[in-house]
């Protein structure tokens, strides 16, 4: 047997609709009364919502759904999810990235002057200096758009403006969706996302910045560097580092002090901390970096298959070295996680059988707990460095790229020596045999350390460190 109810929403929620139930078996024969079976459960939720409210909430949801959809599959295809076309580029009729020959060599000069050693704000003011409009004053001049252009100063640049600039990998000829995203179609807030959920497309316009410019200029913006109250920038500062602590050497500098007399010491000394000073003079270092910088680009420019052998075969020998070392330690540290684990499964026994007491059990389980979390965090990094050690790849040939645009250096400039080198590591002097000796490791852009570092004596040289 079978029974029809009709329910008006009327009663429940003001709706000017009804709904139909069929029921078979001993429903239908009214063994509970129709106005109970119909309220209860199924619609009692919509009684705390108001009516408006709640089909708006579904629409929306809905909606949104199906555009994150729509985005998903086009950003999964390789095509460009963002509507404005970066600095130095132009949308054709295809939607495709042009290069506008109108902006692309002020991209080109920025990107020279980061390499030169310049920061943001440097090259922002040095771009007013020469009367270069900004990126807003273009837009305003092509579609008359005023939110970024300020009539009084045209070329008013902004060193976070620079940022975004240096910052923006489509000058590589590639495409990279999904580096933001919303959490709910409720919140305006934006997400960063992490480069593992990038979404990357080599290839898909033409590039304005070569993979060698790109690379130096974000090693150089790793290290942030800030001018000394003089106004100027210290020629090492960024580059410099304690081969002990492995901190920043400072520049140390001031008005009484003469160029031969500029120095650079160890942040750690100079804050106070556990290192010696690493004392070296600037004229010291300059000519040290300058010597090694000399004898690479020699070694490289008379016999590339010697050198690109003997590259790749210091950089394996390195790379061996730090993998094992990372390998042992995180050996280590899982092999005391399993056996915190262990120690905290016997704490648990000794509660319940009350051989130890309540008070005396939350002391020693929380501390071992946080040992055992901090352990699991630094496997993890260590796991990520072996990990990362395995798929590095030495890229020589960037490098002579580089040593081919120069002959023979003979003064290290700025550009120079943020082309050429990634980091120099200053070791503490040593005097034991009498006469003050210090040694500098020079890491280069590409290929890592080169096993000829120069030593400096005081013996030898008129001047001292």
């Amino acid at each position: 047997m079978a029974a029809t109810y009709i329910l008006p929403l009327k009663a429940i929620c003001n709706l000017s609709v009804s709904v139909v139930f069929r029921f078979r078996g001993p429903l239908a024969l009214g063994a509970i009364p129709p106005q109970t079976r119909m309220i209860t459960g199924f619609f009692a939720f919509f009684k705390n919502l108001p009516e408006q409210h709640r089909f708006n909430e579904w629409y929306a949801k809905d909606t949104s759904k199906k555009i994150r959809a729509v985005f998903r599959n086009k950003g999964m295809s390789g095509q460009r999810l963002a509507v404005n076309a970066p600095y130095g580029y132009i949308k054709g009729e295809d939607g495709h990235l042009l290069v506008d020959e109108e902006t692309a060599p002020v991209v080109e000069l920025i990107f020279q002057l980061c390499v030169e050693g310049n920061g943001p704000g440097k090259i922002a003011r040095m771009l007013k200096e020469r009367e270069i409009p900004t990126p807003g004053t273009i837009t305003f001049q092509r579609t008359g758009q005023t939110s970024r252009y300020f009539p009084d100063d045209p070329c008013r640049w902004n060193p976070a403006t620079v940022l975004s600039i240096l910052g923006q990998d489509a000058y590589l000829g590639r495409t990279t969706n999904f580096k933001t995203t919303k959490l709910s179609y409720k919140s305006k807030k934006t997400v960063i996302n992490s480069p593992d959920k990038w979404a990357v497309f080599e290839g898909t316009h033409e590039a304005i910045i070569d993979k060698e410019t790109w690379e130096i200029v974000q090693k150089s913006r790793e290290h942030r560097r800030r001018p000394t109250k003089m106004g100027e920038m210290g020629l090492f500062s960024g580059l410099a580092y304690c081969a002990d602590c492995g901190a920043k050497l400072y520049h140390h500098r001031s008005i009484t002090l003469t160029k031969e007399q500029e120095s650079y010491i160890c942040s750690n000394y100079q804050s106070r901390k556990k290192c010696t000073a690493h004392y070296i003079r600037a004229v010291v270092l300059e000519q040290l970096v300058l010597q090694n910088l000399q004898r690479v680009v020699a070694y490289a420019q008379e016999d590339e298959n010697e050198f690109v052998r003997r590259v790749m075969e210091n950089k394996t020998a390195v790379q061996r070295a730090e993998q094992e070392q990372a390998k042992r330690k995180l050996e280590k540290q899982e092999r005391r996680i399993s056996e915190l684990d262990r120690i905290i499964q016997q704490l648990y026994e000794d509660r319940v059988s009350g051989a130890l007491s309540a008070e005396r059990f939350a002391k020693l389980s929380g501390g071992y707990e946080k040992e055992q979390e901090e352990l699991k965090q630094s496997a993890k990094e260590l796991q990520a460095i072996v990990n990362t050690i395995e798929t590095q790849a030495v890229n020589v040939q960037s490098f002579l790229k580089i040593v081919r645009k120069y002959t023979a250096p003979t003064e290290l400039t700025p550009a120079l020596l943020r082309e050429f080198v990634e980091k120099i590591v200053v070791h503490a002097p040593d005097k034991s045999s009498g006469h003050r000796t210090q040694r500098i490791d020079v890491h280069y852009n590409f290929i890592g350390e080169i096993d000829f570092s120069p030593e400096y004596s005081q013996v030898s040289r008129q001047t001292t460190a």
